[in-house]
């Protein structure tokens, strides 16, 4: 997979679409820009909502998708 070049322009946006994975795709991972130097993987989680919204969780914030998806996969 190629690098994934970050545009903090874009900050908070995804770079890539969500990849579901788990059991019922209960998990959720993508790329998302930043306004620093590089963009970072964030998983969400369905069966943790996120309390004002009802939408699902981050859960995690990592700098790679593998520290992202350790323990999940």
């Amino acid at each position: 997979m190629s690098a994934i070049i970050n545009v903090p322009a874009r900050a908070g946006q995804l770079a890539q679409p969500k990849r579901l994975f788990g059991d019922y795709s209960r998990y959720a991972i993508a790329p998302v820009y930043t306004r620093f130097d590089a963009v970072e993987w964030f998983v969400w989680d369905a069966e943790v909502p996120e309390p004002r919204t009802g939408l699902a969780s981050v859960i995690r914030q990592e700098a790679t998708e593998e520290s992202a998806l350790y323990g999940l996969i």
